[in-house]
Protein backbone atom coordinates (compact mmCIF):
# COMPACT_ATOMS: atom_id res chain seq x y z
CA UNK A 1 0.00 0.00 0.00
CA UNK A 2 0.95 3.79 -0.32
CA UNK A 3 2.94 5.16 2.47
CA UNK A 4 0.63 8.03 2.52
CA UNK A 5 -0.68 8.92 6.17
CA UNK A 6 -3.98 8.86 4.65
CA UNK A 7 -4.33 5.56 3.25
CA UNK A 8 -5.65 2.23 5.39
CA UNK A 9 -2.83 -0.17 6.34
CA UNK A 10 -3.49 -3.45 6.17
CA UNK A 11 -5.87 -4.61 9.72
CA UNK A 12 -7.41 -0.90 8.67
CA UNK A 13 -8.23 -2.69 5.13
CA UNK A 14 -9.72 -5.73 6.71
CA UNK A 15 -11.64 -3.93 9.45
CA UNK A 16 -13.50 -1.96 6.57
CA UNK A 17 -14.22 -4.85 4.46
CA UNK A 18 -15.53 -6.81 6.96
CA UNK A 19 -18.21 -3.99 7.46
CA UNK A 20 -19.46 -2.90 4.10
CA UNK A 21 -18.62 -6.51 2.57
CA UNK A 22 -16.44 -6.30 0.24
CA UNK A 23 -18.03 -8.62 -2.59
CA UNK A 24 -21.20 -7.54 -4.00
CA UNK A 25 -23.54 -9.92 -5.50
CA UNK A 26 -22.22 -11.29 -8.57
CA UNK A 27 -23.60 -11.14 -12.35
CA UNK A 28 -23.74 -14.68 -12.39
CA UNK A 29 -22.29 -17.09 -14.99
CA UNK A 30 -22.54 -15.90 -19.05
CA UNK A 31 -22.45 -18.84 -20.46
CA UNK A 32 -20.58 -19.75 -23.67
CA UNK A 33 -22.99 -21.18 -26.26
CA UNK A 34 -19.81 -21.90 -28.46
CA UNK A 35 -17.35 -25.02 -28.23
CA UNK A 36 -14.19 -24.36 -27.26
CA UNK A 37 -10.88 -26.55 -26.64
CA UNK A 38 -10.37 -27.56 -23.07
CA UNK A 39 -9.99 -24.64 -20.58
CA UNK A 40 -7.85 -24.01 -17.78
CA UNK A 41 -9.83 -21.89 -14.99
CA UNK A 42 -8.12 -18.75 -13.77
CA UNK A 43 -9.48 -15.60 -12.70
CA UNK A 44 -8.67 -11.40 -14.00
CA UNK A 45 -9.95 -8.39 -12.69
CA UNK A 46 -11.04 -5.16 -14.64
CA UNK A 47 -10.15 -2.10 -12.82
CA UNK A 48 -11.76 1.62 -14.73
CA UNK A 49 -10.94 5.20 -14.30
CA UNK A 50 -8.15 4.95 -11.67
CA UNK A 51 -7.53 9.14 -11.92
CA UNK A 52 -4.05 8.42 -9.84
CA UNK A 53 -3.32 12.30 -10.05
CA UNK A 54 -6.44 12.92 -7.97
CA UNK A 55 -6.45 13.66 -4.07
CA UNK A 56 -8.83 12.61 -1.38
CA UNK A 57 -12.28 13.67 -1.93
CA UNK A 58 -15.22 14.84 -0.23
CA UNK A 59 -16.79 12.11 1.85
CA UNK A 60 -13.91 9.60 0.98
CA UNK A 61 -10.93 10.87 3.07
CA UNK A 62 -10.81 8.09 4.76
CA UNK A 63 -10.07 5.95 1.61
CA UNK A 64 -7.34 8.32 1.18
CA UNK A 65 -5.96 9.87 -2.37
CA UNK A 66 -6.46 8.12 -6.13
CA UNK A 67 -3.53 6.41 -5.61
CA UNK A 68 -4.17 4.55 -2.34
CA UNK A 69 -7.50 4.04 -3.59
CA UNK A 70 -5.90 1.95 -7.07
CA UNK A 71 -3.79 0.07 -4.26
CA UNK A 72 -6.90 -0.64 -2.35
CA UNK A 73 -8.35 -2.97 -5.33
CA UNK A 74 -4.97 -4.70 -5.54
CA UNK A 75 -4.50 -5.20 -1.61
CA UNK A 76 -8.71 -7.25 -2.03
CA UNK A 77 -6.81 -8.64 -4.95
CA UNK A 78 -4.05 -10.47 -2.79
CA UNK A 79 -6.74 -10.97 0.28
CA UNK A 80 -8.37 -13.27 -2.08
CA UNK A 81 -8.60 -16.94 -2.08
CA UNK A 82 -6.15 -18.24 -4.70
CA UNK A 83 -8.42 -19.83 -7.03
CA UNK A 84 -10.14 -16.49 -7.19
CA UNK A 85 -7.08 -14.16 -6.99
CA UNK A 86 -7.00 -12.75 -10.57
CA UNK A 87 -3.71 -13.92 -12.61
CA UNK A 88 -3.56 -10.45 -14.50
CA UNK A 89 -5.37 -7.20 -14.54
CA UNK A 90 -7.09 -5.18 -17.10
CA UNK A 91 -7.18 -0.91 -16.58
CA UNK A 92 -9.80 0.48 -18.66
CA UNK A 93 -8.00 3.94 -19.15
CA UNK A 94 -7.89 7.62 -17.56
CA UNK A 95 -4.87 6.27 -15.39
CA UNK A 96 -2.59 9.33 -15.49
CA UNK A 97 0.85 7.25 -15.46
CA UNK A 98 2.36 10.11 -13.98
CA UNK A 99 1.20 9.42 -10.63
CA UNK A 100 0.94 5.65 -10.76
CA UNK A 101 4.38 5.27 -12.36
CA UNK A 102 6.09 5.69 -8.41
CA UNK A 103 3.88 3.08 -6.72
CA UNK A 104 4.26 0.54 -9.66
CA UNK A 105 6.70 -1.70 -7.68
CA UNK A 106 4.13 -1.79 -4.36
CA UNK A 107 1.86 -3.87 -7.55
CA UNK A 108 2.19 -7.80 -7.76
CA UNK A 109 -0.15 -8.22 -10.05
CA UNK A 110 0.61 -8.24 -13.70
CA UNK A 111 -1.19 -4.78 -15.33
CA UNK A 112 -2.78 -4.60 -18.89
CA UNK A 113 -3.44 -1.19 -19.85
CA UNK A 114 -5.13 1.19 -22.39
CA UNK A 115 -5.42 5.02 -22.53
CA UNK A 116 -8.17 6.56 -21.62
CA UNK A 117 -9.16 10.66 -22.64
CA UNK A 118 -7.32 11.69 -19.55
CA UNK A 119 -3.75 10.28 -21.72
CA UNK A 120 -5.00 12.49 -24.45
CA UNK A 121 -1.61 14.60 -24.65
CA UNK A 122 2.20 13.45 -26.03
CA UNK A 123 3.55 13.30 -23.36
CA UNK A 124 0.98 11.57 -20.94
CA UNK A 125 0.18 8.71 -23.75
CA UNK A 126 4.23 8.11 -24.28
CA UNK A 127 4.66 8.10 -20.53
CA UNK A 128 1.39 5.55 -20.56
CA UNK A 129 3.26 3.52 -23.41
CA UNK A 130 6.67 3.72 -21.33
CA UNK A 131 5.08 2.09 -18.27
CA UNK A 132 4.32 -0.79 -20.55
CA UNK A 133 6.61 -1.54 -23.13
CA UNK A 134 5.45 -5.08 -23.38
CA UNK A 135 1.90 -4.11 -24.55
CA UNK A 136 2.59 -0.95 -26.08
CA UNK A 137 5.73 -1.56 -27.75
CA UNK A 138 8.71 0.59 -28.26
CA UNK A 139 9.96 3.37 -30.50
CA UNK A 140 9.06 2.92 -34.07
CA UNK A 141 7.00 -0.32 -33.40
CA UNK A 142 4.96 2.01 -30.69
CA UNK A 143 0.75 0.64 -30.63
CA UNK A 144 -1.88 2.24 -28.67
CA UNK A 145 -4.14 -0.81 -29.78
CA UNK A 146 -2.75 -4.96 -28.99
CA UNK A 147 -3.79 -8.30 -28.05
CA UNK A 148 -2.23 -10.96 -25.82
CA UNK A 149 -3.01 -14.74 -24.94
CA UNK A 150 -3.48 -16.39 -21.67
CA UNK A 151 -4.63 -19.94 -20.93
CA UNK A 152 -6.22 -19.99 -24.73
CA UNK A 153 -7.92 -16.81 -24.17
CA UNK A 154 -7.06 -13.79 -26.35
CA UNK A 155 -7.52 -10.78 -24.97
CA UNK A 156 -8.07 -7.60 -27.08
CA UNK A 157 -7.35 -4.16 -26.00
CA UNK A 158 -8.50 -1.01 -27.78
CA UNK A 159 -7.76 2.69 -28.20
CA UNK A 160 -10.70 4.63 -28.40
CA UNK A 161 -9.30 7.90 -27.00
CA UNK A 162 -8.18 10.54 -29.49
CA UNK A 163 -5.92 13.37 -28.47
CA UNK A 164 -7.04 16.47 -26.77
CA UNK A 165 -8.74 14.74 -23.92
CA UNK A 166 -12.36 14.28 -25.85
CA UNK A 167 -14.94 12.22 -23.99
CA UNK A 168 -16.58 11.40 -27.44
CA UNK A 169 -14.63 8.46 -28.45
CA UNK A 170 -12.93 7.59 -31.59
CA UNK A 171 -10.41 4.85 -33.43
CA UNK A 172 -8.12 7.23 -35.50
CA UNK A 173 -6.90 10.52 -34.36
CA UNK A 174 -3.14 11.30 -35.20
CA UNK A 175 -2.32 10.66 -31.02
CA UNK A 176 -3.40 6.91 -32.37
CA UNK A 177 -0.51 5.13 -33.72
CA UNK A 178 -0.45 3.25 -35.87
CA UNK A 179 -3.01 4.32 -38.31
CA UNK A 180 -5.38 0.89 -39.38
CA UNK A 181 -7.14 -0.07 -36.07
CA UNK A 182 -10.31 -0.82 -37.22
CA UNK A 183 -9.22 -3.07 -39.63
CA UNK A 184 -6.97 -4.93 -36.84
CA UNK A 185 -9.68 -5.06 -34.72
CA UNK A 186 -11.47 -6.49 -37.74
CA UNK A 187 -9.08 -9.27 -38.20
CA UNK A 188 -8.38 -10.07 -34.16
CA UNK A 189 -12.25 -11.00 -33.59
CA UNK A 190 -12.58 -12.08 -36.94
CA UNK A 191 -9.85 -15.23 -35.82
CA UNK A 192 -11.38 -18.24 -35.09
CA UNK A 193 -10.71 -21.02 -32.22
CA UNK A 194 -10.35 -18.28 -29.80
CA UNK A 195 -12.50 -16.82 -26.68
CA UNK A 196 -12.08 -13.40 -26.53
CA UNK A 197 -12.08 -10.31 -24.15
CA UNK A 198 -12.17 -6.89 -25.45
CA UNK A 199 -11.43 -3.69 -23.13
CA UNK A 200 -11.49 -0.14 -24.04
CA UNK A 201 -12.26 3.03 -22.14
CA UNK A 202 -15.47 4.78 -23.98
CA UNK A 203 -18.49 3.00 -24.24
CA UNK A 204 -20.41 2.83 -27.83
CA UNK A 205 -23.49 4.76 -28.15
CA UNK A 206 -25.61 1.61 -28.64
CA UNK A 207 -28.53 3.53 -30.23
CA UNK A 208 -25.75 5.02 -32.69
CA UNK A 209 -26.54 8.63 -31.92
CA UNK A 210 -24.75 11.14 -31.28
CA UNK A 211 -23.53 11.21 -27.25
CA UNK A 212 -21.24 12.86 -25.52
CA UNK A 213 -19.13 10.41 -23.42
CA UNK A 214 -19.68 7.75 -25.47
CA UNK A 215 -18.19 6.82 -28.94
CA UNK A 216 -18.73 9.02 -31.64
CA UNK A 217 -21.94 8.77 -33.87
CA UNK A 218 -19.74 6.63 -36.88
CA UNK A 219 -17.35 5.07 -34.73
CA UNK A 220 -20.51 3.59 -32.80
CA UNK A 221 -22.45 2.43 -35.36
CA UNK A 222 -19.08 0.32 -36.74
CA UNK A 223 -18.17 -0.99 -33.65
CA UNK A 224 -21.51 -2.39 -32.80
CA UNK A 225 -21.73 -3.98 -36.23
CA UNK A 226 -18.42 -5.55 -35.97
CA UNK A 227 -19.22 -6.70 -32.60
CA UNK A 228 -22.21 -8.52 -33.32
CA UNK A 229 -21.03 -9.82 -36.71
CA UNK A 230 -17.91 -11.57 -34.68
CA UNK A 231 -18.65 -11.52 -31.04
CA UNK A 232 -16.29 -11.89 -28.29
CA UNK A 233 -17.29 -13.31 -25.49
CA UNK A 234 -16.84 -10.11 -22.99
CA UNK A 235 -16.49 -6.73 -23.64
CA UNK A 236 -15.53 -3.90 -20.44
CA UNK A 237 -15.63 -0.20 -20.48
CA UNK A 238 -15.21 2.23 -18.32
CA UNK A 239 -15.14 6.40 -18.65
CA UNK A 240 -18.94 6.85 -17.20
CA UNK A 241 -18.27 6.93 -13.24
CA UNK A 242 -22.04 5.58 -12.47
CA UNK A 243 -22.87 2.40 -11.04
CA UNK A 244 -21.71 -0.55 -13.24
CA UNK A 245 -24.29 -1.25 -16.06
CA UNK A 246 -24.80 -4.83 -17.49
CA UNK A 247 -25.91 -4.95 -21.09
CA UNK A 248 -25.78 -7.41 -23.96
CA UNK A 249 -24.46 -6.69 -27.38
CA UNK A 250 -25.93 -9.24 -30.37
CA UNK A 251 -24.50 -12.24 -28.27
CA UNK A 252 -21.37 -10.55 -26.37
CA UNK A 253 -21.67 -9.56 -22.46
CA UNK A 254 -20.53 -5.96 -21.88
CA UNK A 255 -20.10 -4.10 -18.98
CA UNK A 256 -19.97 -0.13 -18.49
CA UNK A 257 -17.88 -0.79 -15.19
CA UNK A 258 -17.80 1.51 -12.10
CA UNK A 259 -14.56 3.63 -11.06
CA UNK A 260 -12.43 2.53 -8.71
CA UNK A 261 -11.74 6.50 -7.86
CA UNK A 262 -15.24 8.34 -7.92
CA UNK A 263 -18.37 7.90 -9.09
CA UNK A 264 -21.30 9.76 -9.77
CA UNK A 265 -24.42 9.86 -6.98
CA UNK A 266 -22.06 8.95 -4.46
CA UNK A 267 -21.95 5.20 -5.99
CA UNK A 268 -19.48 3.19 -3.79
CA UNK A 269 -15.98 2.63 -5.81
CA UNK A 270 -14.78 -0.55 -6.19
CA UNK A 271 -13.73 -3.03 -9.57
CA UNK A 272 -14.95 -6.02 -11.29
CA UNK A 273 -13.51 -9.83 -10.80
CA UNK A 274 -13.84 -12.31 -13.88
CA UNK A 275 -13.74 -16.01 -13.61
CA UNK A 276 -12.52 -18.07 -16.41
CA UNK A 277 -13.77 -21.72 -16.70
CA UNK A 278 -14.80 -24.39 -19.28
CA UNK A 279 -18.47 -23.39 -18.98
CA UNK A 280 -18.32 -19.70 -19.13
CA UNK A 281 -17.31 -16.66 -17.42
CA UNK A 282 -18.41 -15.61 -13.90
CA UNK A 283 -18.32 -11.86 -12.57
CA UNK A 284 -18.66 -10.73 -9.23
CA UNK A 285 -18.42 -7.13 -8.56
CA UNK A 286 -15.10 -6.44 -4.99
CA UNK A 287 -16.65 -2.61 -3.58
CA UNK A 288 -13.31 -1.19 -1.90
CA UNK A 289 -15.03 1.35 -0.36
CA UNK A 290 -17.90 4.05 0.22
CA UNK A 291 -19.11 7.70 0.32
CA UNK A 292 -19.76 8.95 3.54
CA UNK A 293 -21.79 12.59 3.07
CA UNK A 294 -22.69 13.97 6.73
Amino acid sequence: MSNSSDGLDRRSFLGLAATIGVATAGYGMAESTRSWPEQVSFSFAVIADPHCAEGPRQGMELLGSAVDRLLRCFQAMEELPPDKKPDFVLIAGDIHPEALAPHLDEIHIPIHAVAGNHEGSKKSRGLLRSLFPDDFGVGDNVHDYYSFEHKGVKFIGLCDAGAGGDHVGQFSSELIKPAGQCDWFEEELGMSGKRKVVFAHIPPALDGGDHNMHMGRNDSRWFVKTVKSTPPEMLFFGHLHHATEAYSIGEAQAFNLRSCCWNFQNTPVGFMLVQVTQEGMETQEIITGKVHVQ
